[in-house]
């Protein structure tokens, strides 16, 4: 056990809100790097964001493995196809967010260059792994070491993720609405909550990659294809009356953590240690 991961185990709580500003801190480094770099070239925003999420992915990846978790990228749990299953809830959302979007769209339906829709796409995935491997690979993953392989340390571990999660967000202020961003910081929460006990159930850290770049891809469809409305502008857009979302997130984490599964969860990490 090296320093850095004894640290993690002493002071875990500590540790996983320095491991999120180090990610969050060297992805505006990355951003701010990459226009100085490429200021005379003309890039549009998802460009921009898809560089500074490879740098995030990149760091996530160092601290993942520093805090002596790199394995868990090679943990099959119960499968990926079993895993999707487990996490349909996110496919359901995913696809009912992008029918109602492209439902309200009123702009011109003009697709953007095929290479501009295809950075978007990968964008998306890569904010996927870069929050996976930082919020549940490595957070999640310590929160639960810290706790205990025990019903309420499974619960304080979810909680506790998601929280942080949803603060991660909050970076988001700096070119977003202050409401638009608290709104998304609440629901992002949950949402995390919801991924860390999808990561527990399934035992692999790639169902909640896909999951996660699945949902931002569709949430974001119509900007990734006709190029109106940026991430900023949409996060703007986000109202209080989106907060009932947070009912929905308290009811699918009870159903996947209920007693019975809660069960399974503790079996599987008791044969793993």
């Amino acid at each position: 056990m090296n320093k850095m991961q004894a640290f993690a185990k002493k002071h875990t709580l500590v540790y996983c809100v320095l491991a999120e500003i180090f990610v969050l801190g060297g992805m505006m480094l990355c951003s701010i790097a990459w226009q100085i770099l490429l200021r005379n070239v003309p890039l549009g925003e998802y460009t921009i964001l898809a560089l500074q999420e490879a740098c995030g992915a990149l760091l996530a990846y160092v601290v993942l493995r520093q805090s002596g978790g790199g394995n868990v990228l090679l943990e099959k749990g119960i499968g990926f196809r079993k895993g999707l299953g487990v996490g349909g809830y996110f496919l359901v959302v995913g696809v009912i967010s992008a029918a109602s979007q492209f439902a309200a769209y009123e702009g011109e339906r003009v697709l953007r260059p095929v290479y501009e829709i295809a950075v978007f796409a990968v964008c998306m995935f890569l904010v996927g792994m870069t929050e996976e491997f930082l919020c549940r690979g490595t957070i999640a993953q310590l929160l639960l070491e810290r706790y205990g392989a025990t019903k309420s340390g499974v619960w304080r571990a979810v909680i506790v993720s998601g929280v942080l999660f949803g603060a991660a967000h909050l970076t988001n202020l700096i070119g977003a609405e202050p409401v638009g961003v608290l709104v998304q910081c609440v629901v992002a929460g949950m949402m995390g909550m919801a991924f860390a006990a999808i990561y527990f159930r399934t035992g692999n850290l790639w169902v909640c990659v896909f999951l996660h770049g699945f949902v931002d891809l569709c949430g974001l469809i119509t900007s990734g294809l006709y190029g109106t409305g940026g991430a900023s502008e949409v996060i703007s857009g986000y109202e209080p009356v989106q907060l009932i979302g947070v009912v929905y997130y308290v009811i699918l984490l009870s159903v996947l953590l209920r007693k019975k599964k809660m069960n399974e969860i503790l079996m599987r990490i008791n044969q793993d240690q």
